[in-house]
């Protein structure tokens, strides 16, 4: 019994070379990158990166994705920056909606500096690519930088754990209702 070799044609089985198969994988994720692109707030996980281009392309890889999607995004990230194109790895994010800290050395086209948070960063970047798409759902206004989904919702859940609950008011003058429950004013 023979086994299938870490990189291979699904047509033969036959080895191929994870260069080779890098060459043939960047044109395809820079493709459905700038497809993501083209819609407003539209992002794509790297799981379903790897998928997508090992289908199309034919060739598929027994590596665990955490050993090679970084440098297929890498190699992407290369192409769009000699192409003067916006950040376009930004828009590839982890399963659970963030950027991931090896971003913030990805090369770019833009020059700027991540700061303390890679998330509004990255968010930041995505807005670049989606107006240089002309993104469909863009608003009038340019739009604005925004964390993914995942991300602005475990954000949200954090800060409303950690602000305190809101005291009661008074339904007649609506001034907050002292320790008793009883509005001093309206009682």
């Amino acid at each position: 019994m023979t086994t299938k070799p870490g990189t291979y044609r699904v047509a033969d089985n036959s080895p191929v070379a994870f260069v080779e198969a890098l060459r043939t994988w960047v044109p395809l994720a820079h493709e459905e990158l700038v497809t993501r692109a083209r819609r407003y707030n539209d992002v794509i996980k790297y799981k379903e990166l790897g998928d997508l281009v090992q289908e199309r392309s034919g060739i598929r890889t027994r590596m665990l994705l955490t050993n090679w999607i970084g440098k297929l995004l890498e190699e992407v990230a290369i192409l769009a920056k000699a192409a003067g194109e916006p950040p376009l790895t930004s828009l590839c994010v982890r399963q659970d909606g963030t950027i991931g800290g090896g971003y913030a050395r990805a090369p770019k086209s833009v020059v700027d500096l991540p700061g303390e948070d890679i998330e509004v960063y990255a968010a930041g970047h995505r807005l670049l690519c989606y107006r240089a798409y002309d993104a469909v759902g863009l608003p009038a206004d340019g739009g604005r930088p925004e964390l993914t989904k995942e991300v602005a919702e475990r954000r949200a859940a954090r800060r409303a754990a950690t602000e305190p609950a809101p005291r009661p008011r008074c339904p007649t003058c609506h001034t907050e209702l002292p320790a008793s429950g009883r509005c001093d004013y309206c009682a």
